[in-house]
């Protein structure tokens, strides 16, 4: 009786030692490559989450990408439709901006919304999204994706090429 409750301590201490190995390894690792959630009610106005966008708009969405040309050029968003564009500050701002000025201005009449993101330590985004409503282009809906491209990449929406 006693070697077997010895070895039910034994047991249940290596059990207890692997448990702290496997929270370690994971605090270690895997916790910071994790997103955090991303609660609505707690962003400022004019934030979004993605789970949001897509609970209320669906694939009713004008992509701004104020990401650097690089970085653009390096990977995107591909939809088969005009949903997307880049828009940028720089030299070529005004150029991009109005390529996607007709298409922005219809999202309102389509039900859509205007999401403008960029990479999650920027704010270019902000500045973008404010830009577009100060110039009133249209009645849609103009948000700034919280956490930006890496929420994008995380949810598999991403072309590498």
């Amino acid at each position: 009786m006693k070697d077997t409750f010895a070895q039910l301590i034994r047991l249940g201490f290596m059990i207890l030692a692997l448990a702290l190995v496997l929270y370690w390894v994971d605090a270690a690792w895997f916790a910071p490559r994790r997103l955090p959630a991303c609660v609505q009610s707690s962003l400022p106005e004019g934030r979004v989450c993605l789970e949001t966008v897509r609970a209320q708009y669906g694939d009713k969405v004008v992509w701004i990408d104020a990401r650097s040309e690089s970085d653009f050029e390096i990977n995107h968003l591909m939809f088969n439709d005009n949903r997307m564009f880049p828009v940028r500050p720089g030299a070529q701002k005004q150029t991009l901006l109005d390529a996607a000025v007709e298409r922005l201005m219809e999202a309102g009449d389509r039900g859509e919304c205007i999401v403008v993101f960029c990479t999650n330590d920027c704010t270019t985004s902000e500045d973008i999204a404010r830009e577009l409503r100060e110039l009133q282009l249209t009645e849609a809906p103009i948000y700034v994706l919280e956490g930006g491209w890496d929420v994008l990449k995380a949810a598999g929406m991403v072309n590498f090429q």
